[in-house]
């Protein structure tokens, strides 16, 4: 592998910030024969979806927090569609869905229109091209590189 200068490196973490950086993939479901253009996020946007589905209790004495999964789901791929139907104009909170379905945004156009199994599928295409799984796999190899300790 090619010794990587200073210059290089620093090129390639500024280029890493940019939007055109972030990995997109095209989804299509079938049972509406449209395809759906989904693109990663970046920490910060996905830690603000997961602190407004985020309630916290006390429990003797205790917090715990619960996420709110379907919702979280919802706002993640109202979040991330890119396109719908290979047209940038077009996504959840396009003002034509949002008057047919008397929706006050895209999360409640994405639960109106898609069935529960295809958001949690969109969801976990924007988890993976935002870097979950890989990272997922990358520590598990890791953790079975390490010698066992006694």
């Amino acid at each position: 592998m090619a010794e990587v200068n200073e210059k290089q490196i620093l090129d390639k973490l500024f280029s890493a910030g940019e939007e055109d950086s972030v990995p997109k993939r095209k989804v299509t479901m079938e049972r509406i024969g449209l395809s759906f253009l989904m693109s990663g996020l970046r920490e910060g946007k996905i830690e603000q979806i997961e602190k407004r589905f985020t309630t916290t209790k006390r429990v003797r004495g205790e917090d715990q927090s619960k996420l709110d999964d379907k919702r979280f789901n919802r706002a993640l791929v109202a979040e991330a569609t890119r396109a719908i139907g290979d047209d940038e104009k077009i996504r959840f909170d396009h003002p034509q869905l949002l008057h047919k379905y008397k929706a006050s945004g895209a999360e409640a156009v994405v639960k109106k229109i898609l069935l529960a199994g295809e958001i949690a599928q969109l969801a976990d295409v924007v988890l993976d091209l935002s870097g979950y799984y890989d990272q997922a796999e990358e520590d598990e190899e890791l953790k079975n590189s390490l010698p066992d300790e006694d």
